[in-house]
């Protein structure tokens, strides 16, 4: 699959058996042509990381964003953060890091059998309700998350430019978004 899309990665950081900066981070393409300067680069930057913050409970720090050129791993642009997450929801504690809150955006890209494709989002320092049942995603980070993804579905507007709207690496638009009721699980490469 050839990529035909910009991107823009946020990198996060969080306490993970014993490291207290555990590195953890997603990668968003979206459509339409890459901004055009660093200063583009930076407000879009801006916009996708106030929006995040409000997933992450303050142990989550926020540490850079990368901007990518169509099919490059070699960032355009970076800017450096130190925003801790914003998420606070009575009676929630965080699970272990391994877990995550998962975000699963439907697009209109088909599989070879014709089975809709997705892109996913995972969202480490997952919260749950000890009294609502071990599994399930506090019902505030749930719906931080789905608010997230509505925003990337719909478009995230930013001043003087655009809004960028996420879609797969070559360029498929998201059609939907599902925020999984159960927290997930995600491995740290080695």
């Amino acid at each position: 699959m050839a990529v035909t899309q910009g991107s823009l990665r946020i990198v996060k950081t969080f306490p993970y058996r014993g490291d207290p900066l555990k590195e953890f981070s997603n990668r968003y393409y979206f459509d339409g042509s890459p901004p055009g300067s660093s200063d583009d680069w930076h407000s879009l930057m801006d916009a996708v990381v106030t929006l995040e913050k409000a997933i992450y409970p303050a142990t989550v720090t926020i540490t850079q964003a990368l901007g990518y050129e169509p099919g490059s791993d070699v960032a355009a642009a970076s800017k450096a953060y130190t925003t801790a997450g914003t998420h606070v929801e009575s009676g929630a504690v965080v699970v272990p890091g391994d877990c995550a809150v998962v975000l699963r955006m439907a697009t209109t890209k088909r599989s070879s059998k014709n089975h809709p494709v997705y892109v996913f989002s995972y969202f480490h320092s997952a919260e749950i309700i000890p009294a609502g049942g071990s599994d399930a995603v506090a019902p505030g980070q749930k719906t931080a998350v789905e608010n997230y993804g509505n925003s990337w579905l719909n478009g995230i507007a930013v001043s003087g430019l655009r809004s960028f709207q996420r879609t797969t690496p070559d360029g498929h638009a998201t059609t939907g978004r599902f925020c999984e009721p159960w927290v997930g699980h995600r491995d740290f490469p080695g």
